[in-house]
């Protein structure tokens, strides 16, 4: 099954966050999504592992997880990091995201970040703007205007599988709590 897990954002920054990845994806023409970091995917994420991350997730006490940010950065390269909030890969965002993924089977597929824009219109296209850096780089620098927190509360682990492919945001589900 093509699936993440994610760390979802809690807490008081969560709502902060969902305001402004909807208010830059209506600004952009792109998809609004729910603020997360994602541990780990695979494109055949076996649900008969699940159990096993959960207990896994309940008996490690490492939930909810501080992880602190070191900037924003903006990628053309790739669609799902446009805009990011860096994570600073500490020891515990580390070995939770190692633990997961080796008890899921799946793959840390990026370095620890939070989403703040992808770059694919409802029709799961990339707009045209998507390959300007310079373009960007400017909703970059918005971003770290207006993202003030330097820390966020990760927590409420869920499995998520699209309606087809990634680039379906709107076909985003949540398929199991952890």
């Amino acid at each position: 099954m093509l699936a993440s897990i994610w760390l979802q954002v809690v807490g008081d920054e969560r709502q902060m966050l969902q305001s402004l990845i909807g208010s830059l994806a209506a600004q952009h023409g792109t998809v609004s999504f729910q603020p997360h970091l994602t541990v780990c995917g695979a494109a055949d994420l076996d649900p008969s592992r699940w159990d096993a991350v959960a207990d896994s997730v309940r008996q490690s006490g490492l939930l909810p997880l501080r992880v602190r940010k070191t900037g924003i950065s903006h990628s053309t390269a790739v669609w799902s990091r446009a805009v990011v909030i860096d994570i600073e890969d500490g020891p515990a965002i580390g070995a939770y995201r190692e633990e997961v993924s080796r008890i899921a089977g799946a793959v840390i597929q990026a370095a620890p970040h939070i989403s703040l824009l992808y770059t694919v219109d409802d029709g799961g296209q990339r707009p045209d703007w998507a390959a300007s850096g310079t373009r960007l780089r400017s909703i970059a620098e918005d971003c770290a205007a207006r993202v003030a927190p330097s820390e966020f509360m990760l927590g409420d682990p869920v499995v998520v599988a699209p309606d087809g492919d990634w680039t379906n945001i709107r076909g985003w589900k949540v398929v199991r709590s952890l």
